[in-house]
C-alpha cells in the first residue's frame, strides 16, 4: 500500500457502552494502525454528551470513512445493538463496504429458543425464528458476506479489499492516461503530415512553373 494513503474505517459496535469504551477504542484503532488504515471511532475523550450531537458526530465519521467496521456481536439479547444496525444501513445507502464480526457465530435459529406448543421454527411467543443460515437478521448479513470473529480479521479483509480498488483505480487512470497520450501523439502526428503537405504544395508549383 502506498505511505501516501490509508484508509479510513469507522469503527462500529456497542464497544462505546463498555465501562472501559474508552481504552477500547484505542485498541482497535491500534489494530487500525497496525494494518495500514486510520480508525474512526466514534466516542471521544470529553465529547459533550448531548444525544443529537452525538449523532450527527458519528453521521458525519462515516462521512468521511471508506468503509465501515460493525461488531454485530449481541447485546443486550440475541441480536445486535441498534445503533449499530442503523449505522451499517446508513453506510450502504451512502455506498460504502461494510465489513462485519461478532463474537458469536451461532446463526440465529441457534440462538433464539424455539417452543414447540407454536410448532416449528416459532419462539415462546409464536413469532417465526429467521432460519437463513446467518449470524443476524437477513437486512444485515448478506448471503455472500464473511461475519469474522474478531475485529482484526475483518479490519484485514477491509484494509485488503480497500487496497486492491485502489490499486485498479490507479492501473484504470494509468491506462487512461496512456491512451490519452497515444491519442494526442497521433493527432500531432497528422497535424504534421497535413502541415508539410500543405507547405509542399507551392514548392511543387515553384519547380515545376506552375
Amino acid at each position: 500500500m502506498s505511505d501516501l494513503w490509508q484508509p479510513s474505517l469507522y469503527l462500529a459496535g456497542p464497544e462505546v457502552f463498555r465501562p472501559d469504551a474508552l481504552a477500547e477504542g484505542e485498541r482497535l484503532k491500534a489494530i487500525c494502525r497496525d494494518l495500514g488504515a486510520l480508525g474512526l471511532y466514534p466516542l471521544q475523550e470529553g465529547e459533550v454528551a448531548d444525544a443529537d450531537e452525538i449523532r450527527a458526530h458519528c453521521i458525519g465519521l462515516i462521512g468521511r470513512a471508506d468503509a465501515l467496521v460493525a461488531d454485530i456481536s449481541p447485546f443486550r439479547g440475541v441480536h445486535m445493538d441498534p445503533g449499530t444496525a442503523f449505522e451499517i444501513g446508513y453506510a450502504e445507502a451512502l455506498g460504502l463496504p461494510v465489513f462485519l464480526w461478532s463474537s458469536d457465530s451461532r446463526d440465529l435459529v441457534q440462538r433464539i429458543a424455539a417452543d414447540p406448543r407454536h410448532g416449528a421454527g416459532r419462539d415462546a411467543e409464536g413469532h417465526l425464528i429467521e432460519d437463513f443460515a446467518r449470524p443476524e437478521n437477513l437486512m444485515i448479513v448478506r448471503g455472500d458476506q464473511k461475519v469474522h470473529a474478531a475485529p482484526q480479521d475483518a479490519i484485514a479483509e477491509a484494509v485488503a479489499a480497500l487496497s486492491a480498488a485502489a490499486g485498479r483505480r490507479r492501473d484504470e487512470a494509468r491506462h487512461r492516461a496512456i491512451h490519452h497520450h497515444t491519442r494526442m501523439m497521433v493527432l500531432a502526428a497528422l497535424a504534421a503530415s497535413l502541415a508539410a503537405a500543405l507547405a509542399a504544395g507551392p514548392i511543387i508549383d515553384w519547380l515545376t512553373g506552375r
